[in-house]
């Protein structure tokens, strides 16, 4: 597959490569690192300090906290950036479910980028993936109140 074919088909699949074009999803891909696991390898461990976040570029992830499922990842699916945004330790041990083909920017790569003119684009995306998880985390949590305390009942 020609580079340019590829970089295409990454900004129509990753989502944190949203509106970007080619030449710019090439920039950013040339600031980071491909990196390959295993399926059962772990990525990273709850509790470490993260300077790292992840794209899957192929295979299947699996979030877990204290091995109680939280996400899975797939083709396109960012993870790890809470830790480098917040400065905090992982909230969370990510692992592959089948060998896994990741795309990894670290904090100082990710700050370059973002002194870039493409930097606002790919940090916006970034709101915008954070923002919709919250999102759907405010909806679980909705639906799990109205399973202990039924609508219409006072609270």
């Amino acid at each position: 597959m020609h580079s340019q074919e590829k970089y295409a088909q990454y900004a129509e699949k990753v989502h944190l490569f949203k509106g970007l074009s080619t030449h710019e999803v090439e920039r950013i891909l040339h600031c980071g690192k491909i990196i390959h696991f295993k399926e059962g390898q772990t990525v990273f461990h709850e509790g470490m300090l993260g300077t790292n976040m992840f794209i899957v570029l192929s295979g299947k992830i699996a979030l877990h906290k204290k091995s109680r499922p939280l996400a899975r990842c797939f083709v396109g699916d960012a993870f790890g950036e809470m830790a480098i945004l917040n400065d905090r330790p992982r909230t969370a041990t990510a692992s592959a479910l089948t060998d896994v083909k990741l795309f990894t920017l670290d904090e100082k790569e990710l700050k370059r980028i973002l002194d870039q003119n493409i930097g606002g684009k790919l940090l916006l995306n970034i709101v915008h993936v954070l923002s919709e998880r919250l999102e759907n985390a405010n909806i679980r949590v909705g639906e799990l109140r109205d399973q202990i305390q039924p609508a219409g009942a006072p609270r």
